[in-house]
């Protein structure tokens, strides 16, 4: 089992983090995954530099980052200067780029309807990813008899999660875990959590 999904099975909330001051809440919290948004190269620079002495791993949505190109060679560069931990994207080829360049690669699906799953489900086939986010994230207990999880790579479901009875619903699923920009989930479903007592677990 590699290191990122021996991660991911202990991490029920993934933090959705849209800026620096985000990434630096998620690693108050306890949070071990980090997905980082939005923003520029300059800004995904600076969370790196956050995330790297702390016990979290941090993927760069490359789909919507500013500052580097779609392609191959911008994947090297992410790998090789910034030395994030892996990438999610809805792009195949660059599902390939990161997994070719040693990175961890997530596969983003938006179950739009029921060709875009069977399109979706066919995409994962041919790219490999180490993890797929299905978005939006409430529909996965719906449909779920329709998932094929056993041949899945662990499943992340993301968008739209908003309090912590929709996280334990979709964690009842098989499912792994929840990305979610709610700031409130990740303090309660992070390592860093109170017990009653006051002392951290």
């Amino acid at each position: 089992m590699s290191a990122f999904i021996a991660r991911l099975k202990k991490t029920p909330v993934i933090a959705g983090a849209k800026d620096v001051e985000g990434v630096a809440a998620a690693l108050e919290a306890g949070v071990g995954i980090i997905f980082f948004l939005t923003g520029t190269v300059f800004d995904l620079a600076r969370a790196a530099t956050l995330v790297r002495s702390a016990p979290a791993m941090l993927f760069a949505h490359v789909d919507l980052l500013q500052g580097v190109g779609k392609d191959p060679a911008g994947i090297r560069w992410l790998a090789q200067e910034l030395h994030i931990h892996g990438i999610l994207s809805t792009r195949s080829n660059l599902i390939k780029a990161a997994r070719d360049e040693g990175l961890h690669a997530i596969q983003r699906l938006f179950i739009l309807d029921s060709e875009a799953l069977r399109t979706g489900l066919k995409v994962v086939t041919s790219t490999g990813p180490d993890a797929v986010e299905l978005l939006p994230a409430l529909v996965v207990p719906s449909i779920q008899h329709r998932l094929p999880f056993d041949i899945l790579p662990p499943v992340i479901a993301g968008g739209l999660v908003e309090t912590e009875a929709e996280v334990r619903s979709i964690l009842k699923t098989p499912a792994v875990s929840v990305s979610t920009s709610r700031a409130e989930l990740w303090r309660i479903f992070g390592q860093r959590r109170k017990t009653g007592a006051g002392a951290e677990i």
